[in-house]
């Protein structure tokens, strides 16, 4: 059985993200394993060899990045993209997607880490189409819908 093609423009159907996820986990060399992580902390996805640590991974992910982006902010000198902390077994890098969620990936200690925040930038840009909703354009837009809109105040 082969596996569906990924083009880039539409997810696969059932368990889209997850898919992206573990496809990523098992095409770089080093990666053990990844998950996505909402802007709140929860886990929105993750590959198959994490089971049970998926949540545990969101959560220290997500305190990593609340603590170097308050670090950051601190110290005036703007936001994070990537936080990396390096275990004496392997390495955490956290890296933000686009909508404000996170992908987080376990690396070996063998990892490189270059070739993985590559492969991570590419994964963060599929990751964040695939959460970003479409804009809707004012041809999508109803009567009903419009005529909610706030409308802007002109000066008197």
């Amino acid at each position: 059985m082969t596996q569906p093609a990924y083009t880039g423009s539409a997810l696969p159907t059932a368990g889209g993200l997850d898919w992206i996820v573990n496809r990523f986990t098992e095409r770089v060399v080093g990666i053990r394993a990844a998950a996505v992580i909402s802007s709140d902390g929860l886990l929105l996805a993750s590959s198959a060899n994490l089971s049970g640590d998926a949540s545990r991974l969101a959560a220290v992910s997500s305190g990593f990045v609340a603590l170097s982006s308050g670090g950051a902010q601190l110290l005036g000198h703007g936001g994070v993209s990537r936080t990396i902390v390096e275990m004496a077994n392997g390495t955490i890098i956290v890296m933000a997607i686009s909508d404000g969620s996170l992908l987080a990936v376990l690396a070996s200690p063998q990892c490189d880490l270059g070739v993985a925040g590559y492969h991570m930038a590419r994964l963060a840009r599929q990751c964040g189409e695939a959460l970003t909703p479409a804009r809707r354009g004012p041809e999508a837009v109803g009567p009903a819908t419009a005529a909610m809109r706030p409308q802007p105040r002109t000066a008197p």
